[in-house]
């Protein structure tokens, strides 16, 4: 007998997608382009879960993050990070050491360690507060641009892998360097150059290679201004700065109020 491709049901067929777990979901999205049309229009929203099991805060003036919740009778999520080695016994002794949540996406978070006092090189997670899983993130590479600040942002996805990345942006610092021929920092040849630039690398985390590899990203529209315009004062709080991870694309909130938009 000769066999004959039957197709699904549009309602059939996301109901059968429904009940895949989404690291198989991701996969099953790669079949055909009617499959990962049912997974982006119908089930991307339900993926995750809709009810909100805690939120953290992170204070002014405080290093770490704290944690807030409800009882519930559901499974307990650990706010404390105490499943972190950077939170062992050998480390609780100092009562000024602790986790501070940096960034955060469906579900998973970006953490840091954080103290009253300086630490020389902060060791970096990213952690499923639900699951209790979590992954050190290798030490960061320096900035890629000479006397420039990076802050760091998550991405994941799950309707579309299991994988996540880790972004490290460039921004501007507070007061470049002079350029070594004047005391005067107004004297940098930099401070006249557009931001962004038209094209410019960062460095960015697969926890698929599990290495930081760097990637050339291209400018579409026009700069926001050049860098003496976004140099920062005294008021500016890289907290208040933060990214969304939405369809492939990263959306950053960048210094001054303006939107970029990052398509790897």
């Amino acid at each position: 007998m000769a066999s004959e491709t039957v197709a699904l049901p549009d309602d059939a067929l996301a109901e059968v997608l429904r009940r895949l777990p989404p690291h198989i979901l991701a996969e099953a999205r790669r079949v055909c382009k009617a499959w990962r049309d049912a997974v982006d229009d119908r089930l991307r929203g339900s993926l995750l879960s809709r009810s909100v099991r805690g939120i953290f805060i992170n204070f002014s003036g405080q290093y770490f993050s704290e944690f807030f919740s409800r009882p519930s009778s559901g499974p307990a999520i650990d706010g404390g990070f105490d499943f972190l080695p950077c939170m062992g016994v050998e480390v609780k002794d100092h009562c000024d050491m602790g986790v501070k949540v940096k960034d955060h996406c469906s579900g998973l978070l970006l953490c840091r360690e954080s103290s009253y006092r300086a630490l020389a090189c902060p060791r970096e997670y990213v952690v499923n507060p639900a699951t209790r899983r979590w992954a050190r993130l290798p030490k960061r590479p320096p900035p890629l641009m000479t006397g420039f600040d990076h802050t760091a942002h998550l991405a994941f996805e799950p309707a579309v892998s299991p994988h996540y990345q880790v972004f490290l942006i460039p921004r501007v610092p507070w007061r470049l360097p002079s350029n070594g021929e004047s005391d005067d920092d107004d004297d940098n040849p930099l401070l006249e150059l557009e931001w962004p630039p038209a094209s410019y690398l960062i460095d960015v985390f697969s926890s698929v290679t599990q290495r930081w590899d760097t990637t050339t990203f291209l400018r579409e529209g026009e700069a926001a201004g050049i860098i003496a315009d976004m140099q920062l004062d005294w008021r500016y709080d890289p907290s208040l700065y933060h990214a969304v991870y939405w369809q492939s694309a990263l959306y950053i909130h960048c210094q001054h109020g303006y939107l970029t938009r990052y398509v790897s």
